[in-house]
């Protein structure tokens, strides 16, 4: 796996100038983050339950600017939004004990209630829709994937794994999914769920995943504290990054392929560049930061970092490039 060395020029120093907005309404830790497909929107799930609805380019903070849902029994910790539809998303809860909220619900933003909850085996971790919009597949702490009919809101499929299921996506086409399991991704023909491949990424777990808007790369992050780029014809190492010291969180490509942001366990957000892997900036947070998501069409990250005031969580979160 060839490593990259990181040297600042022109562009670094561009992107070191963009600026940060901050936007807060949530009374507990924002835990998730989703841009609608038309870019309009960004969806915020907190620990306080609710999911809030916002327009970031006309709105700036506080509770009149954005629109508050309701309806979960406990932390929101997971929102999607319909790749079809620009007012229709999903959310999912990981709570665990007395606090478990096992639901998978379904929203249109017209509405502050839910239009409907689909009862799941809870402590739901990750949840995705089929590029169709036919599909929900939802995981939870327990590498159990449920797959829902979005049409008829009914469990379609179950699937209990033996090894450490994370993230999971569909292809750009919806013909594969890819899995992580273990230190490995498996990469699955859909509906069916036959193994074409396996890619092993890791010696250790693999955590998140991405694939690039063209197809052309899949990213991963493991708890070795490494991204590996891959790229998806001979399924070769093209790149290693290095960057973090501690397990990768989350990571995800620009809306153009051009960029990929990371986490970890430290207080900062990477952005590297694609496919050289170079790191060209990064964003210090307040916090751990769990949830990114880039805007669908423009260099927008939006990104919550466990940000204290006053010795409670702040509830918000920020977006860079505004």
């Amino acid at each position: 796996m060839p490593s990259v060395v990181a040297a600042p020029d022109a562009e670094s120093v561009q992107l070191a100038a963009v600026p940060t907005k901050r936007f807060a309404s949530h009374r507990d830790k924002v835990r998730a983050l989703a841009w609608s497909v038309d870019g309009r929107r960004l969806a915020s799930g907190g620990s306080d339950k609710a999911i809030r609805i916002w327009q970031p380019e006309k709105d700036s903070r506080g509770t009149a600017s954005s629109l508050e849902m309701k309806g979960h029994a406990s932390e929101v910790s997971a929102v999607r939004w319909d790749p079809t539809h620009p007012e229709h998303l999903v959310s999912c809860s990981a709570a665990t004990g007395t606090a478990k909220d096992p639901g998978v619900y379904f929203w249109d933003i017209r509405q502050p209630k839910p239009t409907d909850i689909v009862q799941s085996h809870g402590e739901n971790l990750n949840i995705t829709w089929s590029p169709d919009g036919k599909t929900v597949v939802v995981g939870d702490k327990h590498d159990r994937v449920t797959w829902i009919d979005v049409a008829t809101k009914k469990v379609i499929k179950e699937v209990k794994s033996s090894l450490e299921t994370n993230e999971f996506l569909f292809s750009h086409n919806g013909s594969l999914m890819f899995t992580t399991q273990d230190g490995q991704v498996d990469i699955s023909a859909y509906p069916s769920g036959e193994t074409i491949h396996r890619v092993k990424t890791s010696p250790v777990a693999t955590m998140s995943l991405d694939l690039d808007p063209k197809g052309r790369y899949l990213a991963a992050g493991s708890n070795d504290a490494t991204v590996t780029l891959w790229e998806t014809t001979e399924w070769t190492c093209v790149r290693s990054l290095g960057y973090h010291d501690d397990p990768i969180r989350t990571l995800r490509f620009s809306h153009d392929g051009r960029y990929i942001a990371s986490t970890a366990g430290e207080r900062e957000v990477h952005i590297s560049a694609i496919p050289s892997g170079k790191k060209m900036h990064t964003i210090a947070t307040f916090g751990l930061c769990d949830a990114i998501a880039w805007h669908p069409t423009k260099h927008l990250l939006a990104y919550a970092a466990d940000e204290m005031e006053n010795g409670r969580s702040s509830g918000s979160f920020r977006i860079w490039g505004m």
